[in-house]
């Protein structure tokens, strides 16, 4: 949070506890809570369309939250990597069954770039995550879109 939005989310969090117990509480609750996400999202040059209700939030969020409330994230990490585990596999079945035809045909040998793509962008992106380097640190830095890399490296490796 940028030091310009902590007067709004002061005032909105003072807003919220004095109306503890009143008829507003809980709109004065989600208003608050709304400025929170809604700087929180702009930071990340995302946009902001309102708080989900309850029963709305992601899977992965509420596993977050009981991994906290219970003290362990063993039940999260098997979430999180039984998912990227199948992400992977479904991605690298696609690039690998194309990779058998690409040279058949001009038709197939895009539909192997295509799979090749989605799945070295997926696993980029995973890796980039883990390890730090998230899309957060390649905005700061200006940085090219992967794809680029990609591209080139196609091109040298399949002579494109």
């Amino acid at each position: 949070m940028k030091l310009k939005d902590e007067k709004r989310v002061r005032t909105a969090f003072a807003t919220a506890l004095n109306a503890k117990g009143k008829k507003n509480a809980e709109a004065a609750e989600n208003q608050f809570f709304g400025i929170l996400v809604k700087i929180h999202r702009a930071g990340e040059g995302a946009s902001f369309t309102g708080l989900k209700p309850a029963g709305e939030v992601e899977p992965v969020i509420v596993e977050a939250d009981k991994a906290l409330a219970g003290g362990s994230a063993d039940a999260l990490v098997k979430l999180m990597t039984d998912d990227v585990a199948a992400g992977i596999r479904k991605r690298y079945d696609r690039a690998a069954e194309t990779y058998k035809h690409k040279d058949e045909s001009v038709e197939q040998g895009r539909e192997f770039v295509e799979a090749y793509v989605e799945y070295t962008h997926y696993v980029e992106r995973i890796q980039l995550d883990a390890t730090g380097k998230g899309m957060h640190e390649k905005h700061q830095e200006g940085a090219k879109h992967p794809a680029n890399r990609h591209d080139k490296a196609t091109e040298h490796k399949h002579g494109h």
